[in-house]
């Protein structure tokens, strides 16, 4: 087994990293409410790669690195020669028919995201009851996992910042714009900041009514990425924010999968 991994998590906009030692994650099995045990993590712009091997090194030397990319080939060149100064390659997952007991419903089942299908990993982890897993990162996904392990399926749609984008770039007379959530928005900005929350917990809230309808009890939620906090806020769920879930999902993951 390998003794100390580095997770990478490559997004769209960001790259996210983490340091952690496997001996003490399976000494932590079992306590689903307790934090991860990462030795460091962090997040990068693709522009600030080049600090990463200094980064991680700041946490010891790593002797293998896997993780999840949604990111495209120049992303993976640039992962890949900011990582040769670790003496570490990166062993890219995807997603299969089935990791552990989660079962995979995507069709085809490779053609999942491997963000999306190690949060999933994750949050199986972490419950054995049915579970929402919620990404709100460049875009928004909502995908849903049964109480049998049994990846249901999900949505896809723009997430805040993208749609606030759209907005700006796309409609003569918006701009960019950040207001406040308001019952009844009277300005452009609260406007715009009132229906990009609405859009968003509406889409979240949408699937976990579907879902608690077939599950008991009832459902958990689980929110990660960028806009994870912004968005948790204005659920009227019992949402949990696990920041770097996905993270997890990538060790969870590289266990199951020898080295190559």
């Amino acid at each position: 087994m390998t003794a100390r991994l580095l997770a990478l998590d490559a997004g769209n906009s960001r790259l996210k990293w983490a340091v952690l030692d496997t001996d003490r994650v399976r000494q932590s099995d079992g306590d689903a409410a307790a934090p991860f045990p990462w030795l460091a993590v962090g997040a990068l712009t693709y522009d600030e790669l080049p600090q990463l091997p200094v980064l991680v090194q700041q946490a010891g030397p790593v002797t293998a690195c896997f993780g999840v990319n949604v990111a495209g080939d120049r992303a993976t060149a640039a992962i890949r020669q900011a990582l040769a100064a670790t003496g570490v390659a990166p062993v890219w997952l995807n997603a299969t028919v089935a990791a552990g007991d989660l079962k995979n419903g995507y069709l085809p089942p490779e053609s999942l995201g491997a963000d999306r299908w190690a949060a999933l990993r994750a949050a199986r982890e972490r419950t054995a009851e049915a579970a929402l897993v919620v990404s709100a990162g460049s875009a928004l996904t909502v995908d849903a996992l049964s109480a049998a392990g049994q990846f249901l399926g999900g949505i896809i749609l723009p997430g805040m910042q993208m749609m606030r984008h759209a907005l700006a770039h796309a409609t003569a007379g918006v701009g960019m714009q950040h207001g406040e959530v308001r019952t009844w928005p009277n300005t452009t900005a609260d406007a715009v900041e009132t229906g990009l929350i609405a859009a968003c917990t509406g889409a979240i809230k949408t699937l976990y009514g579907r879902l608690e309808k077939t599950a008991a009890p009832t459902p958990r939620i689980f929110v990660t990425g960028g806009d994870a906090v912004r968005l948790a806020a204005f659920l009227s769920l019992n949402a949990r924010i696990i920041p770097g879930l996905v993270l997890e999902g990538v060790y969870y993951l590289s266990q199951e999968k020898p080295p190559t």
